[in-house]
C-alpha cells in the first residue's frame, strides 16, 4: 500500500490547497504564520521512518547550513518535528566533484540519501545510475493537490522510462530572460523588446542589432560608457536556437550534435555577438551580472527569473532606472519557440538507505518553497516587481522548456572551450575539429556501461597502545615534536596510550601531528569510521580544532580533512570522538591516515583507536 502524507484535518488540507493563503483562527483575528500549518505523516509512514536511521545524509551544493536559507528552514522544521538529523555532505557547484562523491558513496556500499540537483544534472544522473526513481516513497498525489510540486517541469526534465527521478518544488523553476534598461531604450529611440515579443518580431538578429547600437563611447576616451549585453551564460545562444552540442539518437544514446544546421547557426550567432560586434558583450564585469546591470550601463542582461530579487537584495546600489524583462529572443531554427528554463530539486541517491525519511524531507522542502515565494512577493524592496503579468509569463514559458546544459554538461568544461574559440573568431569547421575528439571521448564514456570498482574489505585496524605505538610516526612537517607511549597514570586507561607533543612556538597554526605508516592502508571506495578516546593537555581556545584526513603516501599530502572541536578535560576527563571519512574515488593511490591540529595546545593523548569500514548496503 502506498504510504501517504496527510494533514491533521480536512480544514487544513483545504486551506493549504489555496496558494499563499494563511489560515484564520475562529477565536482570534490574528492570522498564524504559514509555517504554523501542521505537517503530519500517516502512521504507516511514521513506522517506516522509525525503522530507518536517525540521520540522513544529503549533498546540498552551495548551501551553507549556517545561513537562513529557505531549504535550511525546511531542514530545521523537519529535524525538530521528526527528531531526525540531516547531515550535509560537503558539496560544490562542480558537476565533476559531486558526481565523484555520489559514485564513490554508491561504490562504497554506503550511499548518501539524496542530492539537491538541477536539470543540468539530468539525464546524466539517470544514465550513470547516480540516482534512483522516487517510486512510491514521495507522495506525489499530495504534492500535486497542494500545488507544491511543478509536475510540468518534472515531466520535461526529470522523467525517464515512465518514472520520476527529480522532485521539483513548484517555484524553484527559473526561465531565462533578457532584462533591459527601458530608460536607455527611450534615450536611443529603440523599439521596446516587449512590444517586439508580442508582435512576434523578437529575434536574435534584432537583439544583436540593438545591443550593438547601444555600445557607445560617449565621452571619446576610448572606453565604452554603455555596453549592449552582460551575462554569465555563454551557452544562452544554444538555448535561443533550441539546440545543444549533444543530443540523443533513436536508441537513447548520446551523440555529438556539432554538425547540425541549428547548432552551426547557434555558433554563428555567438561569433557575431562576441567577435563581429566586438565590445558588445561585457565579459569583464560579468562575475556578478545583476550588480553590473543595476549600475545602468548595460542595455541587456541575460539572467534567470531570480535576478529580480538579486538586483535589489545583493546589489549595493539597486537600479535607479526603469527596467523590464522579456523571454530570450528566438533563433531562426527555434520555430516552436522553446524557452530556456533552469530548475532545481531533490533526487534519491541510488540505493538510498532511508527512503521514507528522505521522502518526508523532500515533501517539507516543497512545502517551504511555497512559503519562500510568499515571503518574496511580500518583500517591500523587490516584491512589487514580481507582478501578476510576470508570474503569468513565467508560467507560460515553462510549457515549452529546454535547457542546453542538460546535454552540454556531459562535455569537458560544458563545451565552453569550443564556444571560446568560436567567440574568438574561429570558423565553425576548424573550432569543431579541434575539440571533436575530446567531446567524442566524453560522449563515449557516458554511453559506456557503468562499471563499479572492485572494493577491498579488511578487518578493523585497532590500536590499544598497551605494549607499543608501532605504526604511528610524527608528521612530516611538524617541528620540535614527538610521538611516544604514555604509561602509568599518564595513560588514559592506566596501561598505555599514544602521546603527541609539539612546540607551539615553532609551528604554524595548522599542522600534521602524526601519520600511520602505509601498512595500514585506507582503500578507495570505502567509508571509514575512526573512533578513539582522547585528552587534551593544556588550555584550548574557541579556535582549537583537530582533524583527520586521508594521507597520500606517494606525494605526502593530505586529502579531504574532517575537522572536529575537542572537549576540554578540566578534571582529567577522558573524552571520546568518532569521525567519518567519506570515500574517495581512487583505488590506485596508497592512502593512509593522518592526525592534525589547528591552534591547539602542545600535547594530546590518544587511546583505543579503531579504524573500521562502514558498509550499509550490498
Amino acid at each position: 500500500m502506498k504510504i501517504r502524507t496527510k494533514f491533521l484535518s480536512l480544514l487544513m488540507a483545504a486551506a493549504m490547497s489555496i496558494p499563499l493563503v494563511a489560515l484564520s483562527s475562529c477565536n482570534s483575528d490574528k492570522l498564524p504564520e504559514p509555517r504554523d500549518v501542521e505537517f503530519t505523516v500517516s502512521a504507516e509512514r511514521q513506522a517506516a521512518m522509525d525503522a530507518e536511521s536517525d540521520t540522513i545524509r544529503v549533498l546540498f551544493p552551495g548551501l551553507d547550513k549556517n545561513v537562513d536559507e529557505w531549504r535550511n528552514r525546511a531542514v530545521a522544521r523537519f529535524q525538530e518535528k521528526f527528531n531526525k538529523k540531516v547531515e550535509y555532505i560537503p558539496a560544490t557547484f562542480s558537476v565533476k566533484e559531486n558526481t565523484e562523491k555520489i559514485y564513490a558513496s554508491i561504490a562504497a556500499q554506503n550511499p548518501y540519501d539524496a542530492v539537491w540537483g538541477a536539470n543540468s544534472d539530468f539525464p546524466l544522473f539517470y544514465v550513470r545510475q547516480y540516482t534512483q526513481s522516487i517510486g512510491d516513497y514521495v507522495d506525489m498525489e499530495m504534492l500535486e493537490e497542494n500545488n507544491w510540486v511543478n509536475i510540468n517541469i518534472m515531466e520535461q526534465f526529470g522523467k525517464y522510462n515512465g518514472e520520476y527521478y527529480l522532485v521539483v518544488p513548484y517555484n524553484f523553476v527559473n526561465p531565462f530572460y533578457v532584462f533591459y534598461n527601458k530608460d536607455m531604450i527611450t534615450e536611443l529611440g529603440m523599439e521596446d523588446p516587449m512590444e517586439l515579443y508580442k508582435n512576434d518580431e523578437w529575434t536574435v538578429e534584432k537583439f544583436h542589432e540593438m545591443a550593438y547600437e547601444a555600445t557607445r563611447d560617449v565621452d571619446g576616451d576610448g572606453i565604452n560608457d554603455t555596453i549592449g549585453i552582460t551575462t554569465n551564460y555563454t551557452n544562452a545562444w544554444d538555448n535561443m536556437n533550441h539546440t545543444a552540442m549533444v543530443t540523443t539518437d533513436t536508441n537513447g544514446k548520446y551523440v555529438l550534435n556539432l554538425d547540425n544546421p541549428a547548432q552551426l547557426r547557434a555558433f554563428d550567432y555567438y561569433r557575431d555577438i562576441m567577435f563581429d560586434k566586438t565590445g558588445t558583450f561585457d565579459n569583464k564585469g560579468s562575475g556578478v551580472p545583476q550588480t553590473i546591470f543595476a549600475k545602468g550601463q548595460h542595455l541587456f542582461m541575460i539572467e534567470p527569473y531570480w535576478a529580480i530579487w538579486e538586483m535589489y537584495q545583493n546589489s549595493d546600489t539597486p537600479p535607479s532606472f526603469e527596467w523590464d524583462m522579456v523571454p530570450l529572443p528566438y533563433g531562426a531554427d527555434n520555430t516552436d519557440k522553446y524557452n530556456a528554463v533552469s530548475c532545481g530539486g531533490m533526487s534519491f541517491i541510488n540505493g538510498c538507505p532511508n527512503p521514507y525519511t528522505t521522502a518526508t524531507l523532500i515533501e517539507m522542502i516543497c512545502q517551504e518553497d511555497m512559503y519562500e515565494q510568499q515571503d518574496r512577493e511580500a518583500n517591500t524592496t523587490y516584491g512589487k516587481y514580481i507582478t501578476e503579468e510576470r508570474k503569468l509569463m513565467r508560467q507560460e514559458m515553462t510549457e515549452k522548456a529546454f535547457y542546453a546544459e542538460s546535454y552540454d554538461a556531459l562535455l569537458t568544461n560544458y563545451g565552453r572551450d569550443l564556444l571560446q574559440a568560436i567567440g574568438g573568431g574561429s570558423d565553425n569547421a576548424s573550432a569543431i575539429e579541434k575539440w571533436r575528439a575530446t567531446y567524442e571521448s566524453d560522449v563515449s564514456r557516458i554511453n559506456a556501461s557503468v562499471e563499479w570498482p572492485e572494493i577491498v574489505n579488511h578487518d578493523p585496524y585497532i590500536f590499544d597502545f598497551n605494549s607499543n605505538i608501532d605504526g604511528w610516526e610524527i608528521g612530516p612537517t611538524v617541528k620540535g615534536a614527538s610521538v611516544s607511549q604514555a604509561t602509568g597514570t599518564e595513560a588514559l586507561d592506566g596501561n598505555g596510550s599514544l602521546k603527541i607533543e609539539f612546540d607551539t612556538e615553532a609551528n604554524g597554526n595548522t599542522l600534521v601531528l602524526a601519520a600511520l605508516n602505509e601498512q595500514y592502508r585506507l582503500y578507495g571506495y570505502t567509508t571509514y569510521k575512526i573512533s578513539f578516546d582522547y585528552k587534551v593537555v593544556g588550555d584550548m581556545t574557541d579556535e582549537t580544532e583537530y582533524f583527520l584526513a586521508y594521507y597520500n603516501v606517494e606525494v605526502k599530502k593530505q586529502k579531504d580533512a574532517v575537522y572536529f572541536t575537542p572537549e576540554a578535560s578540566p578534571n582529567n576527563e577522558v573524552r571520546h570522538a568518532e569521525v567519518i571519512l567519506e570515500p574517495v574515488s581512487d583505488d590506485k593511490t596508497v592512502f593512509t591516515l593522518l592526525f592534525g591540529s589547528k591552534k591547539a595546545p602542545g600535547t594530546i593523548i590518544i587511546d583505543n583507536v579503531k579504524i573500521e569500514q562502514v558498509r550499509t548496503s550490498k
